[in-house]
């Protein structure tokens, strides 16, 4: 199955590839760009949300914070399909409709620890955390104290 190469065909065979070895060796034009973006064209961003989808999903997620909200719901807003809208999404804003809705959630944690003397248990729940354990592990992953380390730091 496998044959034997000769020198001499062998020194032929690297021969072939010395001009995509050169190619390689040396440093590209700097006026010409390595890669183009298909994403950007002509300086705006292109498959995301529309500004007025983006506003509409953020304000249903703020005022319905504190239940459960799904993808299909928020892709139903934009009128989209829910992989599309994920993607679509991610690239308006940044992260993930998920990500996002854990970002408002626990920012809304913050504002209740500040101004309230609310039980930790009873912010959880109002900022439609599933249980006070949940919330205080997503608190501590974005905030890096805990809900009551970061109640006592307040002035």
């Amino acid at each position: 199955m496998f044959r034997v190469m000769s020198e001499e065909q062998s020194n032929s065979m690297t021969g072939a590839f010395e001009p995509f070895a050169i190619g390689l060796q040396s440093a590209p034009s700097p006026s010409v760009p390595l890669v183009s973006n298909p994403i950007v064209s002509g300086g705006l961003a292109r498959g995301g949300l529309r500004p007025r989808a983006v506003r509409r999903i953020r304000e249903y997620i703020d005022q319905n914070i504190d239940r459960r909200i799904s993808v299909e719901a928020l892709a139903a807003l934009a009128n989209l399909s829910v992989c599309y809208f994920v993607r679509a999404f991610k690239q308006s804003v940044g992260v993930t409709p998920h990500d996002y809705l854990i970002r408002r959630r626990v920012e809304r944690t913050m504002q209740l620890l500040a101004e309230t003397d609310i039980p930790l248990s009873q912010i959880a729940l109002a900022a439609g955390f599933a249980d006070q354990s949940h919330f205080s592990r997503r608190f501590r992953q974005h905030v890096g104290m805990s809900p009551r380390d970061y109640r006592w730091s307040r002035p």
